[in-house]
């Protein structure tokens, strides 16, 4: 059993496992798996190396292939090692594995996994490729890794006899016979005219999940004979192979007839039979300690600077190590040469070792502290993972065991002021291999306080005097120990609201809280005293409460010698937030729709100088909800706990949804209506309000008005006009007017029938009460009928039977919808106001 260790949560423990940072980091995945990342420079150019080294004494640490379900499917490293990360068998660190073909997805060369061919792959000829000479990488039954060359016996059987190939998928040279099968890059075997060649179609796949030494057996479709042009075509999909022979090697194809049965099986070195996997891959970078690379070192691929992937052994085989080199990181890490690459893997020990993919493909993925499953340790070098057909792993399979490395903090991030109590966290639990454990907090106990800063009470530390201390605490039987300050000085008292707007005999929270400067504090707000005017209300508890008469005044909050006071109104009457007087703040946005916002100074507006225009045209678009929106760039911010929105409106008639929508405090969406769906039903100015939800979460900021049309058949063009939002901060009943009326006005009799002449023709279709009415100062639309005239320039407007109320003022609007009969709409509308006799 390991010796408990104590940790502190402090920076200096956090940069142990930080990837990139300059110099090197490091620090264990696992009991037995050390990850480091460096930064050095090599030949004057800057280099990022990110290596696992695997010590295979360790107990309950190996190595393994992991690939996916079907041998040629692609999956990003780090998903291959979640995926593989079970109970009792955790990916702690993994790498890319060897060459795949980006066509089909399978691997380029042999790959063996539980003594069974998971794929044969191929070789070659020539001293500028990977695999000029076959290598490979493998851990055997007394988990041992092992790097070196192989051979591949391929033997065939036929009519009772047996003998063996040179070798398989690649060229073929004099008096050589070789085996090809779908994992020859090419349809036909292209070899020349001089041989010898047997085409074999089995019923499974003759080079994949295939046992060593088991027979793949097939019958003889196809004989190419010597002097013919044309090359053998390969069986499709792995269903069969051809045996290409030449010279002395022919000799022994030559009693092979079409129909004939014909077998083949493979097997490897004694050396290799007992490895639990052999991964193909190469050219090998370093032989017995010592740079010597089976690839010639001027060609191309070995002097290309890129990114690189490695995999060594030390001399014993008990220790391995996984090794990545970044590149496309400029001034960074450019990539290594191959030979830049061994002589990297010599300096760190390496007795062995063998070049894996690398390029866009190189990647290493290491378990962080305190998680489960690994994440990207490295920079691959297009920016994110490249998906590969197989990736080696580093493995724990270490049972469960108690907490032995934890780390814990304060519930609340900060400062504690004299006071003030904070409780604590785990953050993370691991036992002795590293292994992540499930929390359970309430096994976290407070012990005591050093320094006299503070005392615990129930489980939570309270701060008692300025300076800094360590809480000594248990989990479960691991004692914990974690910084803490606490102080007794703050610089400011921040009060929320910041502004108190109310109506009278409502209630709103209050909270008060002191603030550092430079440094969070974790302060009671129990500490601070509350007091207001005398006139405006008074504090139960937290709660302020408004008084029953309208007034003005302050809060204050005290704390010690420090005081702060915030204004306080109460009132029943809306507040004018905006008068639409410029469009500055404000854009147009859409949602499937066009749009487009300006000001309006033609029109009669209902405050002030001007509205806000916003024009909209839902016609191009029919699927789903189209929606414009006149919206504030950086939101408006609202006072306080309002309770409702009004606004003023310039409809056009058109039956669609009038909205809103607001941020909470929370940060959550709040959609709030002016009308129903359908309700945006009137022409000219109307007023409207919007209930904001009473649990609406202050404070409010709001975002967008806008209008929305979600049936095809209404999605049109059109605009609107916004005047005068107004705030509601009561519930109380308000009347909102439409005019002041004006003592020069018109004096009528209250059945009073108006003859409206128009300056040119107009078309009469426009001649209704939906374009033309009479409301009074309260904006409530009256019972009128508007007629035609003989003349196109001349309407009338009759009362109802009833008549217009004596006293009361009225004005006929003839909105500016009203069109001449060419189409033309009026400038502005015309307004009339009259009063009553």
């Amino acid at each position: 059993m390991l010796k408990k260790k104590v940790l502190l949560v402090t920076l200096a423990m956090l940069l142990v496992f930080q990837v990139g940072v300059v110099g090197v980091s490091a620090g264990n995945v696992s009991q037995g798996v050390y990850h480091s990342n460096e930064n050095i420079n090599v030949g004057g150019r800057n280099q990022t190396v990110n290596q696992l080294s695997i010590n295979l004494n360790q107990p309950y640490t190996t190595i393994e292939v992991g690939g996916s379900s079907l041998v040629n499917k692609l999956s990003t490293v780090s998903s291959l090692a979640k995926l593989h990360t079970q109970d009792k068998h955790h990916v702690v660190g993994a790498i890319n594995a060897s060459f795949f073909h980006f066509s089909n997805g399978y691997p380029s060369y042999l790959l063996i996994k539980d003594k069974k061919i998971q794929h044969l792959g191929a070789v070659s000829t020539n001293y500028n490729d990977f695999m000029h000479t076959p290598a490979a990488f493998g851990v055997t039954s007394d988990n041992t890794a092992k790097i070196g060359r192989y051979n591949l016996a391929i033997q065939i059987e036929h009519a009772g006899n047996s003998f063996q190939l040179t070798s398989l998928n690649r060229e073929r040279n004099n008096n050589e016979s070789i085996l090809y099968t779908s994992s020859w890059p090419y349809d036909r075997t292209r070899t020349n005219n001089t041989g010898l060649e047997i085409v074999v179609e089995t019923p499974r796949s003759a080079e994949q999940n295939i046992s060593l030494g088991e027979k793949v057996t097939g019958t003889v479709t196809g004989i190419r004979p010597y002097g013919q042009a044309t090359s053998a075509a390969i069986p499709k999909n792995s269903r069969g192979f051809v045996i290409s022979s030449q010279g002395t090697e022919a000799e022994k194809l030559r009693n092979i007839k079409i129909g004939d049965s014909i077998s083949a099986s493979f097997d490897v070195d004694e050396e290799w039979k007992d490895a639990n996997f052999m991964l193909a891959t190469g050219p090998l970078l370093v032989q017995n300690g010592k740079v010597a690379m089976s690839i010639d070192p001027n060609s191309s691929r070995a002097k290309e600077r890129t990114a690189r992937t490695a995999v060594a052994t030390d001399a014993t085989g008990k220790r391995a190590f996984f090794v990545t080199v970044d590149s496309g990181v400029k001034g960074v890490s450019s990539g290594m040469t191959l030979n830049e690459f061994a002589n990297h893997l010599v300096k760190i020990g390496a007795h062995n070792a063998l070049n894996l993919d690398g390029g866009g493909s190189t990647t290493m993925v290491t378990r962080k502290y305190g998680d489960i499953y690994p994440t990207l340790a490295n920079r691959p070098s297009a920016g994110r993972e490249r998906s590969v057909n197989a990736i080696l792993e580093a493995i724990s399979t270490a049972p469960y065991s108690d907490p032995t490395y934890i780390t814990a903090s304060q519930t609340e991030q900060g400062t504690v002021a004299i006071g003030a109590s904070v409780g604590f966290k785990v953050n993370s639990a691991l036992d002795q291999y590293y292994n992540v454990l499930t929390i359970d907090q309430s096994k976290l106990k407070l012990e005591s306080v050093t320094n006299g800063v503070g005392v615990i009470e129930n489980n939570k530390f309270v701060g008692q005097k300025a300076g800094s201390g360590v809480v000594n605490a248990l989990y479960g039987n691991t004692p914990i120990t974690i910084p803490v300050s606490v102080t007794d000085k703050i610089d400011d008292i921040v009060i929320t609201p910041a502004a108190i707007q109310i109506g009278t005999g409502e209630t709103i929270s209050v909270n008060a809280k002191g603030v550092l400067k430079n440094a969070q504090v974790i302060f009671n707000p129990d500490a601070v005293q509350l007091s207001v005017s005398p006139n405006v209300g008074t504090i139960e508890g937290k709660t302020f409460v408004a008084g029953n008469t309208e007034a003005t005044g302050t809060l204050t909050a005290t704390f010690g010698s420090m005081k702060k006071t915030v204004p306080v109104t109460v009132s029943d009457k809306p507040v004018v937030v905006g008068s639409f007087e410029s469009i500055t703040g404000l854009e147009a946005t859409t949602a499937r729709a066009q749009a487009s916002i300006g000001l309006e100074t033609k029109i009669q507006p209902i405050d002030q100088k001007g509205s806000v225009r916003l024009n909209y045209d839902f016609t191009a678009n029919k699927e789903n909800v189209s929606a414009a929106y006149l919206t504030w760039t950086n939101g408006f911010k609202l006072a306080s706990q309002p309770k409702k929105l009004g606004v003023w409106v310039y409809g056009d008639g058109k039956n669609h949804w009038l909205r809103g929508s607001l941020t909470d405090g929370n940060g959550k969406d709040v959609v709030v209506d002016f009308t129903k769906e359908n309700g945006l039903n009137w022409t000219g100015w109307k007023y409207v309000e919007a209930v904001i939800p009473p649990n609406t979460v202050a404070p409010l900021t709001l975002n967008r008005l806008y209008v929305a049309e979600q049936t095809p058949a209404k999605k049109d063009k059109g605009f609107l006009l916004f005047d005068k939002l107004q705030v509601f901060y009561s519930d109380k009943p308000y009347v909102e007017k439409a005019f002041a009326p004006s003592s020069t006005a018109r004096q009528v009799e209250t059945n009073k029938k108006f003859t409206v002449k128009l300056t040119q023709p107009m078309k009469t279709e426009f001649f209704t009460d939906r374009y033309i009415y009479v409301e009074d100062v309260n904006g409530v639309r009256q019972p009128v009928t508007v007629s035609k005239t003989t003349d196109a320039r001349t309407l009338e407007v009759s009362a109802s039977v009833s008549g217009y109320t004596s006293g009361s003022s009225y004005r006929l609007v003839v909105t500016h919808f009203v069109q001449s009969n060419k189409g033309v709409p009026m400038v502005k509308d015309h307004i009339t106001e009259f009063k009553v006799k």
